[in-house]
């Protein structure tokens, strides 16, 4: 048998840099205790009925107990459009697998 010649150290770079590409772009689990503070800190439409925007986000993330996808949803009520994208971008931020709804309107 003959050896089996090595790797040149330019396919061994190119092996770490395309490993390192690819686990940096899988994205993190969101911490279930960020979602259910996000949700907590959310401007209820119940509470403000007169608030003009409101915001829905919805999606699946990953649980960090089960590493299975779990549906998350939020809906908050909000005095401007600014504050609903604002309060939208952290939402989204937590859904890592597929977003559903992601909108801010007028009530």
């Amino acid at each position: 048998m003959s050896a089996r010649p090595s790797r040149s150290p330019r396919a061994a770079a190119f092996a770490a840099f395309a490993a390192a590409t690819v686990l940096s772009a899988a994205p993190a689990a969101a911490d279930y205790n960020q979602v259910i503070a996000f949700r907590a800190a959310t401007p209820k439409c119940e509470a403000n009925p007169n608030l003009p925007w409101i915001g829905r986000a919805s999606g699946q993330t990953t649980s960090l107990m089960s590493d299975l996808q779990v549906p998350v949803s939020f809906v908050g009520c909000f005095a401007t459009e600014a504050e609903c994208r604002k309060w939208l971008g952290r939402g989204v931020g937590l859904i890592d697998g597929r977003i559903v709804e992601n909108s801010c309107r007028p009530r």
